[in-house]
């Protein structure tokens, strides 16, 4: 009867190990490889519904709004060639405040850094500061005719 007793212990006990070391392979594969990241994860989100664009130097201060349909094609296009950078990041404060509007309710605020010519250019979302997402040469030379222009 004792020896019974032990082996149904030792049974337990084995199978018990056995199924937390399962569980905990499955936990760590989980979270070691996160349901790997798409594309999407590293672009900047803005969906292309949207209406209108303003863009001001200082925040709501001598704002231009674009809302013909080629320009807001071209945002949709730039919007859709930024790419999330790595890291966390400290920047200056912002040279244009941009409201992508997609109606009178709803709209994303982003922050907007004009490289030069032929240079790289960079947004960053208003709720997330730690984070930028760039824009080729190409991409800050269509920012500067679309935007720098309207405001020298």
């Amino acid at each position: 009867m004792k020896k019974n007793i032990l082996l149904m212990v030792f049974i337990i006990s084995i199978s018990s190990i056995l199924f937390a070391c399962q569980s905990k392979g499955i936990t760590t594969e989980i979270s070691a490889n996160p349901t790997a990241k798409s594309q999407n994860d590293k672009r900047l989100s803005i969906k292309n519904d949207f209406k209108s664009i303003s863009i001001s130097k200082t925040n709501g201060v001598n704002e231009i709004t674009f809302d013909d349909k080629d320009t807001l094609k071209a945002f949709q296009v730039i919007f859709s060639s930024a790419v999330r950078e790595p890291g966390i990041v400290d920047m200056a404060a912002p040279e244009f405040y941009m409201d992508v509007v997609y109606d009178k309710d709803n709209q994303q605020s982003l922050y907007l850094w004009i490289g030069e010519k032929g240079q790289r250019s960079t947004f960053m979302k208003t709720e997330d500061t730690n984070t930028i997402y760039t824009v080729s040469n190409d991409m800050t030379d269509k920012l500067i005719e679309l935007v720098e222009s309207r405001f020298d």
